[in-house]
């Protein structure tokens, strides 16, 4: 696979010039992911029944799938017509067994383009940008109309979200207790909720969070430090979300700190959000300003840094904050950091060692987030957004502190 680095000049408050974005690895290493099948059965009034918001009895099939949150996420195991237009996915959020949401994806660019190079390689970008706005424009115009016809009225603008950057407005239409949410003005992708109008919210944090103090969530995040016997301390509870074959690592990994600190964003919204179109690659992306943005919107403070400091990660990490790093990667040294993470001793810092590390600007740029460290052995644990399998693993800090050139520590 080619390795790309993406260089942007940017300043955060101090002088970064030449900041590379990280990008993907590795491709697709974790298997199919489940695709619903085709239907042209119209399964609108299914959806919007009364009875099923009543008794939360979801019609048709749906298989459950891994949740963040402990809460169910079901799909659905075809794609109907619904408001006109075919669905992409069907997601319904089930919370304490009471139906919060159901959620359809009509488009999205990253997979469009996807789909389509599979089946004409010689396509060009600019071929495929018109092909999708043109796609994109229909569907949209479609299910516009289609809400229109079941609503009987005009919609209202609404917005989630605090910050410019990450403000999200939607077209609200009204259908007796529901809201209809249609998004389709950031021409990324095309999406419709469907929710309890008294479950509407305009900010992202999980609602059982933005009930807190800070100090009951500092208080809540310390509990989620353990400290072992070994002399490990780590942070548990922070999520795993999985890049695929899209260049997300640098938006993986703040999705995974952010949603640990309470942020309901997933990915494909922070890629929104970060202007990701179309492309595979992070060139032209606004990363720097949506790290801020997200923090904001998780009601945290982030501070960077240059390169990792590990004295100061330690502070951090005993409170339970996340630390996302920017840094350089090397496939021979990630063997290393994952045999650790199953117990192989790392070797230690010498000369020759060192040699083998990736300082120089050439090398890929991955991110990562930080989960802990051991004092004793003088060694971080760290997570990458490949998968549960990327968790725990191990680096000298002198190795991380050497390879790394963006730090992003989060604090309540």
């Amino acid at each position: 696979m080619k390795f790309l680095t993406i260089l942007i000049t940017a300043c955060l408050g101090w002088s970064l010039t030449c900041l590379a974005i990280p990008q993907n690895f590795g491709g697709n290493l974790f298997g199919a992911t489940f695709e619903p099948r085709t239907i042209n059965e119209d399964f609108t009034e299914n959806l919007i029944a009364a009875s099923v918001w009543i008794n939360n009895k979801l019609p048709g099939t749906w298989k459950s799938i891994p949740s963040l949150d402990g809460d169910e996420v079901k799909i659905l195991d075809v794609n109907p017509i619904l408001f006109g237009q075919h669905s992409s996915s069907v997601y319904a959020n089930e919370e304490k067994g009471k139906l919060k949401s159901i959620s359809i994806l009509y488009l999205d660019s990253g997979k469009f383009i996807n789909r389509k190079r599979l089946s004409n390689k010689d396509q060009n970008s600019k071929s495929l940008k018109r092909e999708f706005k043109k796609t994109y424009d229909l569907i949209q115009t479609t299910i516009n109309k289609a809400l229109y016809k079941y609503t009987k009225s005009t919609p209202k603008e609404s917005f989630v979200g605090q910050t410019d950057f990450l403000r999200n407005t939607y077209d609200d239409y009204k259908f007796g207790e529901l809201t209809l949410r249609l998004s389709a003005d950031n021409g990324q992708n095309i999406s419709l909720i469907i929710m309890r109008s008294k479950d509407v919210s305009k900010t992202y944090l999980h609602s059982e969070t933005s009930k807190l103090v800070k100090r009951e969530r500092r208080k809540e995040l310390q509990q989620n430090v353990q400290v072992q016997g070994s002399g490990d301390i780590k942070i548990n509870g922070i999520p795993m979300f999985r890049q695929g074959q899209r260049p997300y690592c640098a938006i993986s990994t703040l999705g995974m700190a952010t949603h640990y600190l309470g942020l309901r964003l997933g990915t494909d919204a922070l890629a929104a959000g970060a202007k990701f179109r179309y492309i595979d690659s992070a060139k032209g992306s606004k990363m720097l300003d949506l790290y801020r943005a997200a923090a904001e919107e998780s009601d945290a403070v982030l501070q960077r840094g240059r390169s990792f400091d590990f004295e100061r990660a330690q502070k951090y990490l005993e409170k339970g904050f996340p630390i996302v790093v920017w840094r350089r990667y090397s496939h021979k040294r990630n063997q290393l950091h994952s045999a650790a993470a199953n117990g192989v001793t790392l070797p230690e810092s010498t000369p020759n060692d060192r040699i083998s590390w990736p300082t120089s600007k050439d090398a890929p740029g991955h991110a990562s987030v930080i989960t802990g460290f051991n004092k004793k052995t003088g060694e971080v644990i760290f997570m990458e957004s490949w998968g549960e399998h990327a968790r725990n693993k191990r680096m000298r800090a002198d190795e991380l502190e050497a390879t790394s050139y963006a730090t992003f520590y989060f604090k309540i």
